[in-house]
């Protein structure tokens, strides 16, 4: 893994090489390995993976239990650390940062939407939503009121309107979802990851919440990349991806390994 730098996020960025093959991309993995040591014994997850996401797709992550979805959407937005390779994000090395400025850039530029909604229950749907926009900068009070009519506005997108003042144990499955996406786009991430957004949901809610993750982020331009086993879901995605033994593959050259 590259050197963690102590400096700020705004001081690290790309080195001076020749980037013209990947004109948009928002997301430049390279060489990106993830192993665990279970009983003595090496495991790699993720194998020396290298691939360019684009500004403003929608991207799919598909692979069975265990594959390796979710622990390269976790390296991705920061939240697990790389056995090796890096993983930049525009002009900056998520895995040249110290761990300050890592949770800087998580918090201000990564939405994230998680298969159990991941509410704070002691907030109602409004706090649960504006928190990420308050959390932003220094100016607090200000922050507090722009995150208050953001999150307003997004609820309502979501049909949750009515709903401000609810706390999460009082929501169904669906609705605390629905707050959950409002609340991953709220601060106007570069980035939304979704990881098995619709697993914990019946068919017809998890449709629902499907169209409104991807209306809401076609809408504001945003990044969305989502690991699913759910077949489903993509002929919604702009791209496809399999995780297969430890690499990412596109899904023309995960049609090449099935017929070998």
């Amino acid at each position: 893994m590259a050197q963690k730098n102590s400096g700020s996020v705004d001081a690290v960025t790309a080195p001076a090489v020749d980037d013209s093959n990947h004109v948009g991309a928002l997301i430049r993995l390279r060489g990106l390995t993830k192993s665990y040591e279970e009983a003595g014994t090496l495991h790699t997850v993720l194998h020396a993976i290298d691939a360019d996401l684009r500004q403003g797709e929608f991207s799919v992550l598909l692979g069975k239990s265990g594959s390796g979805k979710s622990t390269l959407l976790n390296l991705i937005g920061g939240i697990d650390v790389p056995s090796a390779g890096e993983v930049w994000i525009k002009e900056t090395c998520l895995t040249c940062l110290n761990e300050r400025d890592l949770t800087l850039f998580r918090r201000d530029h990564i939405g994230f939407v998680f298969q159990f909604f991941n509410l704070i229950p002691t907030l109602t749907a409004l706090e649960n939503v504006s928190l990420p926009y308050e959390l932003r900068g220094t100016d607090r009070r200000n922050n507090r009121r722009e995150g208050e009519r953001a999150a307003r506005n997004l609820l309502e997108r979501v049909g949750l309107g009515n709903r401000t003042d609810t706390y999460p144990d009082k929501l169904s499955g669906g609705e605390q979802q629905r707050v959950a996406i409002a609340r991953a786009l709220v601060h106007q991430p570069l980035l939304i990851l979704a990881d098995e957004p619709t697993g914990n949901l019946d068919e017809d809610t998890g449709k629902t919440v499907l169209n409104l993750l991807l209306e809401l982020s076609r809408d504001a331009g945003k990044t969305l990349i989502m690991a699913t086993h759910s077949p489903e879901v993509v002929p919604y995605a702009d791209v496809v991806y399999h995780i297969s033994e430890g690499k990412l593959v596109t899904e023309a050259e995960y049609q090449k390994i099935k017929q070998n």
